[in-house]
């Protein structure tokens, strides 16, 4: 019988302003599944927290977090991962995600868990996984077809849900990928055929302890047999294009056309900004900045414009986001004031919006999107900036 509460969670609106007491009350009325999602949160490749509490899981999490975790447990218990290979794939994704220095490894783990099933690219946005995060895991079904090496967040997500997914089937007694086609996307992630043993570890182990939890045996025993001559000189390459691919990789923060740094870089850095921020009590606000045309001149005029503590970072062809390091509300919108300013004296076309931390805050993607939101009004409503309010 699946859990009322789990469901009830779903249908959740973020945007309502008693959502903490909404999700206790939830709570409070199925003991055993809170219970249940407590210790889930604390399990390798989510929060792996002791001492958590019901208070505690938005805060800490979020509530998308909290959503896709009660969606997890309703597969679970619905039995549509009646193989295992689904959470496998997720503790293999997970296990990727900490070689490559991924931010944020449990979207990785959700991300492996949740694509099991179909419905999850119909969820809804608050808690669903987003359009690019679809677009990328489509992208990267096929190692041979997949697009060349990219530095973005949501392809190194998919590259890395791809990799967990074989190796859980190389995990089956049947299984349906080459050891070829695992050791071609390791070497994507910039992870040679001497990581496997640790990883495979990992794997193992991380499964053993999601078994107990679930209450059934999850087979983890990774199958990478490298003595046949075709997967020796297989691992041969692999070895010399993951030295290639790490290199690429851990330069990847850099915006080639502008030398701005790029997304990879904002979505890192803002995060340790964040937590500095939430640490010392410190404010911290974002930019985000929409613009139309010449990028390349846009970020010239931004690198001139903005204050010396200020992160200016390329994430998209036509979006730029600035962190303001311990800015309040008041000093930020004077920034951008200024940098609008400066951009429309240079004829460049753009939408600025801005948003600062403050206790309705729960996550970094909630501050980014209240600074997107605001740019997107300001471009809707034909003003040169704006900053987010609630509506």
């Amino acid at each position: 019988m699946t859990s009322t509460a789990a469901r009830d969670i779903l249908a959740l609106n973020p945007a309502e302003p008693d959502i903490d007491a909404a999700l206790k009350t939830l709570l409070d009325a199925d003991p055993a599944f809170a219970a249940r999602l407590l210790a889930t949160v604390s399990l390798p490749g989510l929060g792996r927290r002791s001492g958590i509490e019901l208070d505690d899981l938005r805060p800490l999490f979020g509530l998308r977090f909290v959503q896709q975790v009660a969606a997890g447990l309703l597969l679970e218990e619905a039995g549509a991962d009646a193989t295992g290979s689904a959470i496998l794939a997720a503790i293999a994704a997970q296990a990727v995600a900490s070689r490559i220095s991924l931010p944020k490894g449990e979207e990785v783990f959700l991300a492996g868990w949740l694509n099991a099933t179909p419905a999850w690219r119909q969820a809804p946005p608050s808690w669903g996984p987003g359009a690019e995060l679809i677009a990328a895991l489509d992208r990267h079904v096929q190692v041979d077809a997949a697009p060349p090496m990219s530095g973005a967040r949501p392809d190194l997500i998919a590259q890395a849900v791809r990799l967990g997914e074989a190796l859980a089937a190389l995990a089956s007694p049947y299984p349906d990928v080459s050891v070829v086609d695992v050791l071609q996307r390791a070497a994507r992630l910039g992870l040679s055929p001497r990581e496997f043993g640790g990883l495979c570890d990992d794997i193992a182990r991380h499964a053993e302890e999601w078994g107990r939890h679930l209450g059934r045996a999850l087979k983890a025993e990774v199958a990478l047999d490298l003595g046949s001559p075709e997967a020796a000189v297989a691992a041969r390459f692999a070895g010399e294009l993951a030295e290639v691919y790490r290199y690429l990789l851990q330069n990847a923060a850099i915006d080639a056309e502008t030398g701005l740094p790029n997304a990879r870089y904002f979505r890192t850095r803002l995060e340790s900004e964040w937590a500095a921020a939430r640490r010392r009590a410190g404010a911290l606000s974002v930019m985000a900045i929409i613009c139309l045309g010449d990028a390349a001149g846009v970020a010239r005029t931004l690198r001139e414009t903005a204050r010396m503590q200020d992160v200016v970072c390329r994430t998209g062809d036509a979006h730029f986001m600035v962190i303001c390091v311990d800015t309040q509300a008041e000093y930020a919108e004077k920034a951008a004031a200024r940098i609008q300013k400066s951009l429309a004296g240079h004829k460049h076309a753009v939408s600025l919006g801005v948003a600062t931390l403050d206790s309705m805050i729960s996550s970094v993607d909630d501050l980014i999107e209240r600074a997107q939101a605001a740019a997107r009004e300001a471009q809707a409503s034909g003003k040169g900036y704006r900053a987010w309010q609630e509506h």
